[in-house]
């Protein structure tokens, strides 16, 4: 045998000595492989689930999350207009507060003004003092002199009504007396008309018929209408001759129970008749309306 071939033997001797020496150690470690993987692989079944039940958890808190974030986007968009509201607050609190400065600038100026004229208001004042004194006295003046007028109002008063009285009484006296003159022209008329003329006396012409008289009969009527001639006061009744009416005749006015004229008939119509008023009284006036009655003065 040759050297190649014994350094092949011895080789190949070697190498086989070798390989068994690697190839126990790997079949060991093969097994050993085996239930590293069955192990793996029920480590990957645990995890796979637990990864499933991971999403599940995942998934729900996702939901959970994404209504949180739904509510919280609300409660955002809620605060937004909040915060815009507010901002807009601020904005006219600070033109509110820029035009309250301005004003207390401009008032600081009234009253820096009002403070200037202050003297000149007290002097004012001091001088309107001393006027309205000087007021006083004369009103208390004036006071004394309403009370002098006063006094001297009441006594007059007090005279007024006591001639007003003495006009009242003369007033009676005065229809006593007419009505004593109509009784007298009465009797007058029913005397013989020689004995009347003497008892009478005629006129600057000789005749009775522009004496006025008195009836012997009641005539009533009413003033239907006045006219007034310089001094002098006219009016028309609604009685005439056939009521009895002749020229001359004498009525008297009333109003209201009051004797305040007399009247002598100077024209005569059928239904009407007119004639001159005297008054009793300056201050009263005829009326249309007012009632009428033979006699008189």
């Amino acid at each position: 045998m040759s050297v190649l071939t014994r350094l092949f033997v011895i080789a190949v001797t070697v190498l086989s000595v070798a390989l068994v020496a690697v190839v126990v150690p790997f079949v060991a470690k093969t097994q050993d492989y085996r239930s590293q993987v069955q192990a793996a692989q029920n480590d990957r079944v645990t995890a796979e689930v637990t990864a499933q039940l991971r999403d599940a958890e995942l998934t729900r808190l996702q939901d959970r999350e994404s209504s949180r974030n739904v509510k919280l986007n609300s409660e955002i968009q809620g605060l937004s207009t909040e915060v815009a509201r507010l901002s807009e607050e601020l904005n006219t609190s600070r033109a509110l507060l820029a035009s309250a400065k301005a004003e207390n600038a401009n008032n600081g100026a009234n009253l820096a003004h009002l403070s200037a004229s202050h003297e000149q208001f007290a002097l004012i004042v001091e001088s309107m003092r001393k006027e309205l004194n000087q007021r006083r006295g004369q009103a208390l003046n004036q006071q004394k002199k309403i009370i002098e007028l006063a006094d001297e109002s009441d006594r007059l008063k007090a005279e007024l009504d006591s001639l007003t009285r003495q006009v009242r009484q003369y007033q009676e006296t005065t229809v006593a007396l007419e009505d004593r003159n109509a009784d007298m022209e009465k009797m007058l008329g029913r005397l013989d008309p020689a004995i009347r003329q003497q008892v009478q006396g005629n006129d600057s012409n000789g005749s009775m018929a522009s004496r006025p008289f008195m009836p012997d009969y009641l005539i009533d009527g009413k003033v239907t209408n006045i006219a007034r001639l310089d001094d002098e006061t006219f009016v028309e009744l609604n009685v005439g001759s056939n009521d009895g009416v002749e020229k001359n005749m004498k009525f008297r006015i009333h109003r209201d129970g009051d004797f305040i004229a007399n009247l002598v008939v100077t024209v005569v119509d059928i239904d009407a008749c007119s004639g001159r008023v005297t008054l009793v009284d300056d201050g009263q006036q005829v009326g249309i309306g007012d009632s009428v009655q033979t006699g008189g003065l």
